[in-house]
């Protein structure tokens, strides 16, 4: 095949701004296209952090052009790197504001401080924060081991993913076969005991691609027993782990108009991939989760889910959760949550959101090595055998829209006493056959443990959806393949 890269400015601008799909080599069509449309440009164009949020104390400037000799108080003296963030002598009320347009490839995590706000300034697109090392396209050290298989040192944690032109093809990670199986555009692996990145490549890469992205093990931002954080404005892509992980996190956490993609791949043992694009976890005793806004955002190709909260300990409250505004394409699973007996769960919010093409990503391809593409919009697990869960006070379910899901809808382990708390309303759910890859549409709650017959809740076809969605929510606007 010919060199075919193209030097071409409109298509590297195209990328970064409000016309961009969450799929952008093969982009499927929906029944929401303006809705969502919409929704991708708000949450893409909002102000700056200064403007919707109250900054009380100190202002400090991040810009990939900075210098760290500088003190960060103004975008004139603004600091460049992560070390220079690490040393600010920050207090609650403080913000780190990085500059619009500029990409920032840290090359670690970068720990949130508790009464910190997270945010932008400038002009232009959102300030993007990248796991990735750095662009491979522009790096001219890739050699040639095998016919159009290729090297670059790799001295990093173990990689995940590799996104070749944006999304244009999301790498197969041959982890089993390695070097020997490379046979199409993007396969690659990973030595992690020589610290070589192979990836399989018509032409040399960095002549053949513009963008070349290796995920690396790297949780972006990680918000550690933190108090009173707001990360806004921020785009977040191409770590292996986390975009942003909140473990053990005690409350007051906002994260608001970002743009989160490309998350997760991690190898957990032999056959399970994992990594969610935004996890608060309680893992620790007495330990809560309340008071947490996830609102405006746009989360796409995630190889887990992309919003959830989940934990191990049984004596959690899950308390004020707002997970509502936000755009979901191309995720695995799109809002998922775990509770556990002992657990409390109470006013937690999902509302106005937009879901589409769910387990349609890298996540759910089943010759990548994983397992994915199982879970749905929701996957929930509120109990483990029936007769006990976890102490539900109230959750609301309200004005969704569900488009194009490829395999489950609702699929909740639910108890039939936990049901009257769950209020479900003003949902629209649109089916299209082309984009099904189960031949029956999974949905509702799973709540017959006594006599376990589950697939009472398939559904072949319209009729039967609109018959069985009712155990989850009546008066639901159900439509299949546009009837």
């Amino acid at each position: 095949m010919k060199n075919t890269k193209v030097t071409n400015i409109e298509f590297a601008t195209e990328i970064s701004v409000a016309k961009l799909r969450a799929s952008y080599g093969k982009m499927a069509e929906g029944y929401f296209e303006k809705e969502a449309d919409e929704m991708r440009a708000k949450i893409l164009n909002t102000p700056n952090t200064e403007e919707l949020y109250e900054i009380k104390g100190t202002k400090y400037y991040v810009a990939a052009d900075g210098d760290d000799q500088n003190d960060g108080k103004s975008p004139e003296k603004a600091i460049k790197t992560l070390d220079a963030i690490e040393a600010l002598p920050l207090k609650a009320g403080d913000a780190v504001l990085f500059k619009r347009g500029d990409i920032f490839r840290f090359g670690r995590t970068m720990n949130a401080v508790d009464g910190i706000t997270y945010g932008s300034y400038g002009e232009g697109v959102k300030p993007k924060l990248f796991g990735s090392p750095e662009n491979y396209a522009e790096n001219d050290t890739w050699q040639e081991v095998r016919p159009n298989i290729w090297k670059i040192d790799f001295p990093n944690t173990e990689a995940g993913g590799c996104i070749l032109d944006y999304g244009m093809i999301a790498g197969v990670q041959k982890k089993a076969e390695m070097i020997d199986g490379l046979k199409e555009n993007g396969d690659y692996c990973h030595d992690l005991e020589n610290h070589i990145f192979y990836m399989y490549s018509v032409g040399k890469p960095n002549e053949t691609w513009h963008d070349i992205e290796i995920m690396p093990r790297n949780t972006i931002i990680m918000l550690r027993d933190s108090i009173d954080v707001t990360i806004d404005n921020l785009c977040l892509k191409y770590t292996s782990s986390f975009a942003i992980h909140a473990p053990d996190i005690k409350n007051n956490i906002n994260v608001t108009n970002c743009e989160i993609g490309y998350v997760g791949g991690l190898w957990q043992g032999t056959r399970v991939r994992y990594g969610n694009a935004i996890e608060f976890w309680a893992g620790l005793d007495d330990v809560h989760i309340q008071n947490v806004k996830v609102l405006n955002n746009w989360f796409y190709q995630t190889y887990d889910s992309g919003l959830t909260w989940q934990g191990s300990k049984t004596d959690t409250v899950y308390k004020n959760i707002d997970f509502s505004e936000n755009l979901f394409e191309y995720n695995n699973a799109d809002i998922e949550f775990f509770g556990k007996v002992g657990n409390v769960l109470e006013n937690f919010r999902m509302e106005r959101n937009i879901m589409r093409f769910t387990s349609m990503g890298w996540g759910t391809r089943t010759f990548d090595g994983g397992i994915r593409g199982i879970e749905g919009c929701v996957r929930a697990v509120t109990t483990r055998t029936g007769k006990e869960g976890m102490d539900i006070k109230s959750v609301y379910f309200t004005d969704n829209i569900m488009d194009c899901p490829a395999r489950q809808t609702i699929n909740w382990n639910i108890m039939k006493e936990q049901k009257q708390f769950v209020h479900a309303s003003g949902s629209k759910l649109y089916i299209k056959s082309e984009y099904r890859t189960l031949p029956t549409c999974l949905q509702g709650l799973q709540e017959d443990w006594e006599t376990e017959v589950y697939d009472i809740r398939t559904a072949p076809d319209k009729e039967s959806l609109v018959k069985l969605f009712p155990r989850f929510e009546k008066g639901a606007e159900i439509v299949w393949d546009g009837e």
